[in-house]
C-alpha cells in the first residue's frame, strides 16, 4: 500500500484534537495516526516535533513535565481550543471539497452507485452547517 502525504493543515489540527481529548505525546501520535489509516499514513518525528514546538509557542498547547515519561506530553490550552473550533470549521469546507474531487472520480470510473452516495453525504454535510 502506497504511503500518502495529507492536506496542509491536517497534522495541526489533529495534534490539537488529539490533546483536547488527553495528554498527548509525539510518538502516541504518530503510532495512532499509522493505526487508523492503515499504515497509509505516519507523520514523521519531525513534523510532529515541529508542529508541537510551534502550537505550543503560540500558546496553543502547555508542554507537560512527567518524570517517569520518556517523551513530553502535550495538553491543549484555551486559546488552543479556540483555535480548534476555527480548524473544524475549514475541516468542513476541505470535506466538501475532497468530496466533490471524489465524485469525479466516481464519475471516470463509471460507479453511479458511488457517485450517488457522495452526493447524499456532501447534502448531509450542507445540512448540518445551516
Amino acid at each position: 500500500m502506497a504511503v500518502i502525504s495529507v492536506p496542509s493543515g491536517l497534522l495541526k489540527t489533529i495534534i490539537l484534537k488529539e490533546a483536547s481529548r488527553a495528554p498527548l505525546s509525539a510518538i502516541k501520535l504518530i503510532d495512532k495516526m499509522a493505526e487508523r489509516t492503515d499504515g497509509i499514513w505516519k507523520p514523521s518525528p519531525g513534523s510532529i516535533y515541529y508542529l508541537t514546538n510551534e502550537l505550543e509557542n503560540k500558546g496553543f498547547l502547555k508542554k507537560l513535565k512527567v518524570e517517569e515519561e520518556k517523551y513530553p506530553k502535550y495538553i491543549i490550552t484555551q486559546k488552543g481550543r479556540e483555535e480548534l473550533e476555527n480548524m473544524v470549521t475549514s475541516s468542513k469546507k476541505d470535506i466538501l471539497k475532497i468530496l466533490t474531487i471524489l465524485k469525479l472520480y466516481a464519475e471516470i470510473i463509471e460507479e453511479e452507485h458511488l457517485k450517488q452516495n457522495l452526493d447524499i453525504i456532501c447534502e448531509n454535510i450542507y445540512l448540518n452547517e445551516k
